[in-house]
């Protein structure tokens, strides 16, 4: 019987998937057809989890499925009529969005934990008690039927945007990166990151941030990239010499870049593109450089801080020993790399991206046909299908939740009273207001999922900026950039807790340490609102300048973090070349000058330092290099 239901699970979550692919290549369905019919679904897999687990369904479990069928079920099959109600809720229809709002709470928490439902929760006891809070965070209230009646029959309650997102692209794009996954991409990847990068100073970790980089191309996910590509790179970096949460570290960095890397990105920049109705291809287009930056930031910190810890690359010999060569993958796996490509031609295109990713996992299947080693058959391709599925439900229960809260806080006009006491708190300074909303973004992110805590701060936060001018682009990049930066923030983030149990480290050292690699990233955001040219608008000189003083900015920025440039930093140089790194990033040409004199003077005067240290007879030298400010 534990054989029969585990299949059957499996065999649902399949048919999950295909249903929503072909969902994605059809194109438009009436939105509340395709919200709760992907409710029901995701619902139903929540709380038929133990079949797979125990191979066995409890009688909670089967009550809390079924209410999951007949409350999403209700709106499915009666969508018409709940469309012309316009959230009039009546007799039994109170009661259906009662349980169903309820499940959605509870099949939320099963799969994040609690910070989200008790969000709300919160936010449905303000649009409740709205009456009782005094000053101008109060308002009129409303009642549960008020409430209940907007949340399951309106297109703007459970049924919004988030929720869209999740059944039109969310779970295409996580198939399609199983799918490339199976076929063994993540062995080229890792190949040709290794050649690249192996021979660098402190090599393993440059593998894990090109490694992680490439992989978050396709998956858009800290925790897989943190999954498939940590399980390689951290026992390697140990190997290696680096210690263990530094390991991690390491990895939970450059993981949680793969939100940020065109061209899939992470699910928010899928929400962000429909809730500002940009096409996805031009967000893609303008994340592109801020993402190479924090990148090539991670990877200086990386290499200053093996620098500071005397650690080395990988010799030619362990090279060619541990890793195929470049042609030999290529022979072997490199076909592999065709549906990339057409992902990038068809997004770059025009293609609506969902479709582009149906077409490209069914390139995937026939390419990976050409070669034994990378040949999908049913089998692999329904296992392909039903873990797809299976991967998406966190972020979907992430989605739908969060669609409770945002849309409690645009029923109850929670965001523009947030926009306008934030405006007046910073007094107009665009500087202190960008303060605010690092603030309220990373406060928000510390607990809640990336796609929830952009979510939220882009119905509070992202008004509160574009007011003061700051183009909407600019501004839901940079709260989308510090929600995913948030994710590396102790005490929460799978992706964290993923990296520290492959690497058997502290969980909170290893967070700490990565906030110090990423570090360096938090200046990126800053960049791209006040110097365009680093989403790619203007001239291509303008690109090529800014783009270029920033990297080198970064470089900077990456020494006075880590305490190590040539050598061992004092606290004055530390400060010096954050200040001057600072003027790097300036949209003038004048501080940015000024910037890499300060730098550059800094830099010249570790160079002299070295060259005296090497003239001092043997044994005055410090033998044991260690990283600055480290506390081990």
């Amino acid at each position: 019987m534990d054989r029969v239901l585990r299949t059957a699970y499996r065999a649902v979550a399949a048919v999950f998937s295909l249903v929503f692919l072909w969902g994605a290549w059809r194109g438009a369905v009436d939105l509340f057809v395709q919200r709760s019919g992907f409710l029901l679904f995701v619902l139903l897999l929540v709380f038929a989890q133990r079949a797979e687990r125990e191979g066995r369904l409890g009688l909670l479990d089967l009550l809390l499925a079924t209410g999951s069928v007949v409350g999403t079920g209700y709106v499915l099959v009666f969508h018409e009529q709940v469309a012309y109600q316009a959230g009039i809720a009546v007799g039994f229809q109170l009661v259906l969005a009662a349980v169903t709002v309820l499940l959605v709470l509870e099949a939320t928490r099963r799969l994040t934990g609690w910070a989200l439902p008790v969000l709300a929760l919160a936010m449905v006891a303000y649009a409740l008690g709205g009456r009782f809070i005094p000053g101008g965070w109060g308002h009129a209230g409303f009642s549960l039927r008020d409430v209940l009646g907007y949340l399951y029959l309106t297109p703007d309650g459970l049924w919004s945007l988030p929720v869209g997102v999740a059944a039109t692209y969310i779970l295409v794009f996580v198939v399609l990166g199983e799918f490339l996954m199976r076929a063994g991409i993540g062995d080229l990847l890792s190949a040709f990151a290794m050649r690249v990068a192996g021979r660098i100073r402190g090599g393993p970790a440059q593998v894990s941030v090109l490694g992680s980089m490439a992989f978050g191309m396709v998956s858009g996910s800290a925790p897989a990239n943190a999954a498939v590509i940590g399980s390689v790179t951290i026992p390697l970096m140990k190997r290696y010499g680096f210690p263990a949460a530094l390991a991690a570290a390491v990895e939970l960095a450059a993981s949680a870049g793969g939100q940020l890397m065109p061209p899939v990105m992470g699910a928010a920049a899928f929400i962000m593109a429909e809730l500002i109705r940009t096409p996805y291809v031009e967000i893609a287009k303008a994340a592109l450089v801020p993402a190479v930056l924090y990148y090539f930031g991670v990877g200086a910190s990386i290499y200053l801080a093996a620098g500071a810890l005397g650690l080395r690359g990988l010799t030619r010999t362990e090279v060619e020993r541990d890793f195929p060569t470049v042609p030999a993958v290529l022979r072997s796996r490199g076909h592999l790399l065709a549906p990339l490509v057409l992902l990038v031609v068809l997004v770059l295109g025009g293609w609506h991206a969902p479709r582009a990713a149906v077409v490209v996992a069914g390139v995937t299947v026939l390419v990976a046909a050409l070669q034994p080693q990378t040949r999908m058959g049913p089998r692999a391709i329904a296992e392909g299908l039903a873990q797809g599925g299976l991967r998406s439900l966190e972020a979907a229960m992430g989605t739908a939740c969060s669609a409770l809260i945002y849309s409690m806080i645009v029923f109850t006009g929670l965001g523009v009273k947030f926009s306008s006491l934030a405006v007046q708190a910073a007094g107009g300074n665009v500087v202190v207001l960008l303060l605010l909303a690092i603030v309220a973004t990373l406060v928000l992110g510390l607990a809640l999922p990336t796609t929830a805590s952009y979510l939220i701060a882009a119905a509070t936060v992202a008004p509160a900026l574009e007011s003061v001018g700051i183009p909407t682009l600019a501004a839901h990049l940079f709260i989308f950039y510090y929600s995913v930066l948030a994710t590396i923030t102790p005490p929460e983030g799978m992706a964290l807790f993923t990296t520290s149990a492959i690497a058997g480290s502290n969980w909170m050292e290893t967070g700490l340490k990565g906030m110090r690699l990423t570090l360096s990233g938090y200046l990126v955001p800053f960049g791209f609102v006040f110097i365009p040219s680093l989403l790619l608008r203007g001239s291509t000189w303008d690109v090529a300048l800014h783009v270029g003083t920033a990297a080198v900015g970064l470089c900077f920025l990456s020494a006075a973090v880590m305490g190590y440039l040539a050598g061992p930093l004092g606290p004055a140089e530390r400060v010096l070349l954050a200040v001057g790194a600072a003027g790097l990033f300036h949209p003038s040409a004048a501080w940015s000058a000024a910037g890499l004199l300060v730098c550059g003077a800094v830099y010249g005067r570790r160079l002299l330092a070295n060259r005296r240290t090497v003239g001092l007879p043997h044994g005055q030298a410090s033998a044991e290099p260690q990283l600055p400010g480290s506390g081990g």
